[in-house]
């Protein structure tokens, strides 16, 4: 037998240069509930017509042809916002940046880290704020044969009608957005309610698009970005950030005199919006520190521009 073997001679395994495994999720929807709004003031006021007087018909509006015409006007309210600062640091030592093997490098792995932390950082408060009971105009439970899992019974037809009303008749716009779960998605496109809409039509797969359709809206979005709910060290426990809810809802680009249920206010401290990285060398422990930083506070502005539906899963 020959010596030395390949084994004898190959001391450690080589680390791949093209190829490594990563886990992140796919995307981030806490902007389509509560759209951001960059801030100069890390607190401040904004205002808020008041709905009743551009919707009450004016009495006295026949004028007589001498007479003074009615003089009518409108009330202003207001609400406040107060931004806190989240972040996190990541420190890069000197040592580790040079003795990796690892093909990428540490410092746009960390940033990449950061960001994908930051981001549901961002998801889970806007979650918290909005995608729960009690927060919007109507809250409904569904229970029984009302959850769209109930095929022979169900009817999220007649529910999405009974949202678009709501909001209607209490904002005079229609919600132009359902946000729903990923686990209330997956039964809503199989609902015969749906997929008999076009059972004489080519569509195959049902899509966001095809369901809006049905429902009368413009845009499905479905939350499908997940967690780890355990404790650092302990075994992976995945959970679904968005639960089985369904929120309808009238969102809109943020701007003057635009209706809207919800914002992510942020103070633009230091152009942060929607975040900002920095760096900075850390002499005593001879490392590199990457920080992501914003200053946030998720509001609801305005509850009758949505109506929630909760559990629509059994």
């Amino acid at each position: 037998m020959g010596l030395p073997t390949r084994n004898d001679v190959t001391l450690v395994d080589p680390v791949l240069t093209n190829l490594s495994l990563g886990y992140k999720n796919e995307r981030f929807l806490w902007d389509k509930i509560a759209p951001s709004s960059g801030q100069k003031t890390h607190t401040g006021t904004y205002p808020i017509y008041t709905r009743d007087y551009w919707f009450t018909r004016p009495t006295g509006v026949e004028r007589a042809a001498t007479g003074p015409y009615t003089r009518i006007g409108y009330g202003v309210g207001s609400g406040t916002y107060s931004t806190n600062e989240i972040g996190f640091e990541h420190p890069v030592g000197d040592v580790t940046k040079n003795s990796s093997q690892l093909p990428e490098d540490l410092e746009l792995t960390g940033t990449n880290f950061l960001t994908h932390k930051m981001q549901i950082e961002l998801e889970k408060r806007v979650a918290a704020a909005c995608f729960i009971t009690g927060v919007w105009g109507t809250s409904t439970t569904l229970t029984g044969t009302d959850q769209w899992s109930d095929y022979d019974n169900s009817d999220p037809i007649a529910n999405a009608n009974t949202a678009k009303d709501a909001i209607r008749r209490a904002t005079g716009t229609k919600p132009n957005t359902l946000f729903i779960g990923e686990t209330g998605w997956q039964k809503l496109k199989e609902h015969p309610d749906i997929i008999n809409k076009y059972k004489y039509s080519s569509a195959g797969t049902m899509t966001t698009d095809l369901v809006a359709a049905v429902l009368e809206i413009d845009e499905i979005v479905v939350g499908d970005s997940i967690e780890n709910t355990a404790a650092e060290g302990q075994t992976f426990a995945g959970a679904d950030i968005w639960t089985d809810n369904g929120l309808f809802l009238v969102r809109n680009q943020p701007a003057l005199g635009v209706a809207n249920g919800a914002y992510t206010f942020m103070w633009d401290e230091i152009g942060n919006i929607p975040w900002a990285m920095q760096r900075y060398n850390e002499d005593q422990t001879r490392a590199l520190i990457l920080r992501i930083l914003t200053h946030v506070d998720v509001k609801i502005i305005s509850t009758v521009h949505g109506y929630m539906y909760l559990d629509l899963v059994a």
